[in-house]
């Protein structure tokens, strides 16, 4: 996965340690707010949405329960566009996404890229460690595809978080 189409954009998620409800914002580069991730606190299964800034949503994750591994299910225009599933592997993480699409790099640290059928590399995401919780550097390379990667590597930075909150208690 090397090849980049498009103009790039970068994106930040800062990730607060402590919060009542679990709300968080996308930073565009010049530091405003440009989209809103919203999870539910209390539900069976993780289930996400992404909201820009006037509140319309644009995109919705679901994990599906029942399932061996983690499954997820991704809605744009509440239509299924990408479920991504966990591989069941001992030594690392890897996950399987629909319609061709491929996901490469380091889930723990959450450093990884996101391809489309075609091998372009849609978006990626890169954790970057400050002492007050988390901070995320989205890029998308390719405009048009940019909620589908958003949605994308936020499911799988869900489940990383999801499962190393689970192996710290």
């Amino acid at each position: 996965m090397e090849e980049k189409v498009g103009e790039e954009m970068k994106y930040y998620i800062r990730e607060k340690l402590i919060s009542l409800h679990h709300k968080f914002y996308v930073y565009d580069e010049a530091g405003k707010q440009a989209y809103e991730i919203s999870s539910k606190v209390i539900s069976i299964g993780d289930k996400t949405t992404l909201y820009d800034m006037r509140g319309e949503k644009y995109a919705y994750i679901e994990q599906r329960i029942l399932h061996l591994m983690p499954h997820y299910d991704i809605y744009l225009d509440d239509h299924l566009v990408c479920s991504i599933a966990k591989k069941f592997q001992l030594i690392k993480n890897d996950y399987k996404l629909t319609n061709g699409y491929k996901v490469d790099g380091n889930f723990l640290a959450l450093n990884f890229e996101i391809a489309d059928p075609h091998g372009h590399v849609m978006g990626s995401i890169k954790r970057k460690f400050i002492s007050i919780g988390d901070k995320y550097e989205i890029e998308i390379f390719d405009e048009k595809q940019e909620l589908l990667a958003l949605a994308i590597l936020i499911a799988i930075a869900n489940d990383v978080n999801r499962a190393q909150r689970n192996n710290a208690s």
